[in-house]
């Protein structure tokens, strides 16, 4: 049986993906053979291959803090709101504060697929594993360039922004890769419903210079509820697990306090047990 594992990431409310992983580490549980992470998912999932408990929830309370990591002053000195550069350069490669272990991560037998939304023509591009170098990771910032808040990374060649725009839950792609069972980690509540109102002055903005991925953001809502429709089916067949918190605790994509991330945190921790009898662990 092929095993995959689904992270929509979501900024700051990825936490509860980071509390999904430390149980799992916690419980010396790796049974993923394939995962595919989006955004700040990518960047959970990727530590847990690796091997690094702890590691993730760091980064969601302990740099946050600092006021390299987003705000006021990346965005004077950098011209972005969110500094990617200083979450997945400087603090994390090797020789930094707290660097990835890349070579654990490519050591790991569990494949790996990072999605990330191409500038031009706004479609997902789905990067494989060795998108990962050991003092080398653009793809992580790439799959997780918010549009506006941050610029397009150039990747490869190509100029990418968050895959969240395009391939929000990419369950599908999981399955057509030869997935038996998937799991899928949400970071709102299951019977969300996403508001095009929300993503429309991103998305008109983004269109200015990069058509393509500026519709795929105005599409973005019929996306991702189309997504959450489909999960039906599967679930009802029993050949996926959602995992979602009923609540975020009051944490957003770019807005937190210490006490909402460790309850949101403490979520994702206690509802990671239902993957024990999904898996037949």
């Amino acid at each position: 049986m092929k095993t995959a594992l689904i992270d929509v990431g979501g900024g700051m409310r990825a936490v509860y993906g980071a509390g999904v992983y430390d149980f799992l580490m916690d419980n010396n549980l790796y049974p993923i053979d394939l995962g595919i992470g989006v955004s700040a998912g990518a960047a959970d999932m990727s530590t847990y291959f690796a091997k690094q408990r702890g590691r993730v929830l760091r980064y969601f309370t302990v740099y946050p803090k600092r006021k390299e990591y987003m705000g006021l002053w990346p965005f004077l000195t950098r011209g972005t709101f969110m500094n990617l550069k200083y979450i997945y350069e400087d603090l994390s490669l090797p020789g930094c504060e707290d660097p990835f272990d890349a070579e654990a991560f490519l050591s790991s037998p569990s494949d790996m697929v990072f999605v990330a939304t191409d500038a031009e023509t706004g479609k997902p591009d789905y990067l494989g594993k060795d998108s990962i170098e050991i003092g080398n990771l653009k793809v992580l910032e790439a799959t997780a360039a918010l549009p506006v808040a941050c610029k397009p990374i150039e990747f490869r060649g190509r100029l990418y922004y968050d895959g969240g725009i395009s391939d929000p839950i990419p369950y599908e792609k999981a399955f057509s890769m030869g997935a038996d069972k998937v799991i899928v980690i949400l970071t709102k509540p299951r019977d969300f419903i996403r508001r095009p109102e929300k993503d429309k002055w991103v998305g008109n903005t983004l269109s200015k210079r990069y058509p393509a991925a500026g519709r795929a953001m105005l599409n973005r809502a019929e996306t991702y509820n189309g997504q959450i429709k489909g999960m039906d089916k599967y679930e009802k067949e029993g050949r996926l697990l959602v995992i979602a918190p009923d609540d975020t605790c009051g944490v957003t994509t770019l807005k937190h306090r210490d006490e909402d991330i460790m309850k949101l945190y403490g979520k994702g921790y206690k509802d990671a047990e239902r993957i024990i009898p999904f898996l037949g662990l």
